[in-house]
């Protein structure tokens, strides 16, 4: 059976934000779950501190719990340009034990404003990342870390959305927490060195070297 809470907030023109969530839904109270969206000239970031108690069946059995986070409306990095997501997660506790924790991060074009149904992710994402680990370590991270995504053309505006995915609990009645970050960053074209041959009277073949520089956009 699936359960699903969902909160909305409002944010700044841009994006920028941050969405504070307390609820229980099925065997978990979220006690907290705070979101907050930066960004600026070439970038978008978002940092989420998760906390959370589960009170249900352990092993084989045990629950699995899905957070989403989606934010829209924003426009950096601009168009057009190559963009790339890198992402990094940590959770740490003593306390609450699960032996699969997923983190995903991802695009989507536009401005989407609904998740999806109980259990399911939101699909066209682009330069999605994946890092995978468990909990139970009193400080741990997810691998790889930081995990980067395949380069992708960003639209404008843009959705950053994040998934996270708790399985395998081996006991209960005890709380965990989950720190991670994510940004979405433009990736500066490289300079290069161009060749060019030329026919000239009376020098017969010259040559030279062109430097063709990369210009950054904001």
């Amino acid at each position: 059976m699936n359960a699903s809470v969902t909160q909305t907030g409002v944010s700044a023109a841009d994006g920028s934000g941050s969405l504070v969530f307390n609820s229980a839904v099925g065997n978990f109270s979220i006690t907290l779950v705070t979101n907050i969206a930066t960004t600026g000239p070439g970038f978008t970031s978002a940092s989420t501190t998760i906390n959370i108690t589960y009170n249900g069946p352990i092993g084989a059995n045990s629950d699995k719990l899905i957070i989403e986070v989606l934010g829209n409306k924003f426009v950096n990095p601009t168009t057009p340009a190559p963009a790339q997501i890198t992402s990094n997660a940590s959770p740490s506790t003593s306390g609450l034990n699960a032996s699969s924790v997923t983190m995903t991060s991802g695009v989507i074009a536009g401005n989407v404003v609904a998740l999806g149904a109980a259990g399911t992710t939101l699909g066209g994402q682009l330069g999605t990342t994946t890092g995978t680990g468990s909990m139970g370590s009193a400080s741990s991270v997810l691998t790889p870390n930081p995990v980067t995504g395949a380069t992708f053309n960003i639209v404008n505006p843009f959705s950053f959305y994040q998934t996270y995915t708790i399985t395998g609990f081996v006991n209960s009645s005890q709380a965990g927490s989950l720190s991670a970050g994510s940004t979405v960053s433009a990736v500066p074209e490289p300079s290069g060195i161009v060749l060019a041959l030329a026919a000239l009277p009376l020098l017969g073949v010259g040559g030279w070297l062109r430097r063709r520089k990369a210009v950054l956009t904001a």
